[in-house]
């Protein structure tokens, strides 16, 4: 679990950045920024909430007045101010009070994540966007390495989970009730923090694979072509994912020769993989060789992306990207094939920077041989009917 000197020590970081910036005042507004500054979780919904950090006084809260008593235990904040709710009556709203509390400030920092209906209430500073926070998150500390290794663990638990159920004919509902499962396990192994923990699980079915960002319907059927099963975890805070091309029959030499261009993809960014080295650069060497084999017009992202807070934050492993690797960065390794029509191919991991290479966090096995599913699992249909049966489904 991260400390609560770690969070004392990631507000001197930061206002230090502020400083060194020449700014009268930062203001925190996304979710992810305030819970990496304090360790609080809160959700929201229309009501704003700022951290409002000077370079030379101790840092506010401005909350709803509603979530005041639960947010005056956060590290690194010594006032807490409210307002009354949204809306409000003139003078009592947030617009009001945070500019009250940035009274006399001239030059003021905001994140990019901050939403123009914040950014229009700020016409009279000097307002810069500044992605401070972002950067401070971009190297973990050991704790937080940790707490994406803890995550590692359940994503892989849950492809491991899909993949066990799946079937020639399986359902998709029969693989994302095994998120379920997964985050039972969560509850029972961890301190289990309600709204910092998530579990997507299940699988893009054949040919759907080949849409990355499809939706996939419960009653769709695994039958032939490439599947991918995907997991997505926020475990207490931090975030990893695996997926895995796996197939409920023996695939067709067409999908044989793209599964093996796309492993190979893989190792040429993993050998790249080391402090020093430029994202574009992994980017353009797996995706490039996909490339070279006749896949250019198969390809549809980067190679990778980076993991703490986020299941998708930087640095982003893509041309295009000016960030360079440093030890403790952690990042996934996904370049994928898709095949309109057939389905596509790809595995993700999420991946450790470490000081003389990586290290994979996360372990499902990536060959062919592993991932074709042999024989009829007759006791999986089974199960299968009776989880359709509950819902109404055939």
């Amino acid at each position: 679990m991260i400390t609560k000197q770690e969070y004392l020590d990631r507000m001197v970081n930061l206002k230090a950045q502020v400083a060194a910036n020449k700014l009268g005042a930062f203001v925190v507004s996304g979710t992810d920024s305030i819970y990496y500054l304090t360790g609080i979780s809160y959700l929201p919904f229309e009501r704003p909430f700022f951290i409002i950090v000077k370079p030379d006084c101790s840092p506010s809260l401005l909350v709803p007045s509603l979530e005041k008593v639960h947010l005056q235990n956060a590290p690194n904040v010594d006032v807490v101010h409210s307002y009354w709710d949204y809306p409000s009556p003139s003078g009592q709203g947030w617009a009001e009070k945070l500019n009250e509390v940035l009274n006399g400030v001239k030059a003021v920092g905001v994140e990019p994540t901050m939403p123009l209906e914040i950014h229009n209430q700020l016409k009279g500073f000097s307002i810069q966007m500044l992605p401070l926070v972002e950067r401070l998150r971009l190297v973990k500390s050991p704790a937080e390495v940790d707490m994406v290794r803890q995550a590692s663990h359940y994503a892989d638990l849950a492809v491991q989970k899909a993949i066990a159920v799946s079937y020639y004919g399986v359902s998709d509902l029969e693989l994302f009730s095994q998120s379920r499962a997964v985050q039972m396990q969560i509850m029972k192994d961890t301190e289990y923090q309600v709204l910092t923990t998530n579990v997507l699980c299940g699988a893009w079915p054949a040919p759907l694979s080949a849409q990355p960002h499809g939706v996939p319907k419960l009653e769709d059927r695994l039958k032939e072509g490439p599947h991918i099963a995907l997991s997505m975890v926020r475990v207490n805070g931090y975030a990893a994912e695996c997926e895995r091309t796996f197939f409920t029959v023996a695939p067709a030499d067409e999908v044989k020769t793209a599964f093996a261009a796309m492993t190979e993809a893989r190792s040429r960014a993993f050998a790249m993989i080391k402090p020093g080295a430029k994202c574009a650069d992994i980017d353009a060497v797996a995706n490039g060789f996909l490339r070279e084999k006749g896949y250019g017009g198969r390809l549809l992202h980067r190679t990778g992306h980076g993991f703490g807070l986020g299941n998708h934050e930087g640095p982003w492993v893509a041309v295009g990207s000016d960030e360079v690797l440093k030890e403790n960065m952690i990042i996934s390794v996904e370049p994928g094939i898709y095949l309109p029509g057939i389905g596509g191919v790809r595995h993700s991991d999420t991946v450790l920077v470490t000081g003389s290479g990586y290290e994979l966090l996360t372990h499902y096995p990536i060959d062919l041989e592993s991932l074709v599913i042999k024989g009829a699992r007759l006791l999986n249909q089974l199960r299968g009917s009776i989880i359709r049966a509950a819902i109404g489904m055939k």
